[in-house]
C-alpha cells in the first residue's frame, strides 16, 4: 500500500472580515486571487481541504408584523423593607502610630 501523500491547499482570506474567499490547489492561483485586491487579501497554506462551508445569517428583525398581546398587566416593583442591622459601637481604643 502506498503512503498517502497529502497535498497543500491555499486559502485566500479577506483581512478585514476574516472570511474565506476561495480555496486554491496551487500557490500561484492564490497569489493571482490576492493580486486583485492586495491591500485586503492574504492567504494561508493548509494540509487538508475543508468540506463544504455554509454561511448562515440570522435575520435582524422578526419575520412577522402581526403580534397579538393579551392579558397585559402593569408591573409594579415590590416595596419591601429589609430589616436594618446595626453594628455594635467600638469598644476598643483608637490605634495611634
Amino acid at each position: 500500500m502506498n503512503k498517502y501523500n497529502t497535498e497543500d491547499y491555499f486559502s485566500v482570506i479577506n483581512k478585514n472580515t476574516g472570511r474565506k474567499i476561495v480555496d486554491c490547489g496551487d500557490e500561484n492561483d492564490a497569489l493571482l486571487m490576492i493580486s486583485f485586491d492586495p491591500a485586503n487579501r492574504t492567504y494561508s497554506r493548509n494540509k487538508f481541504l475543508m468540506g463544504p462551508v455554509f454561511d448562515i445569517e440570522m435575520p435582524k428583525i422578526l419575520p412577522t408584523t402581526n403580534i397579538a398581546v393579551s392579558n397585559v398587566r402593569e408591573y409594579a416593583p415590590r416595596q419591601e423593607q429589609l430589616p436594618q442591622i446595626k453594628l455594635p459601637d467600638r469598644q476598643q481604643e483608637p490605634f495611634k502610630c
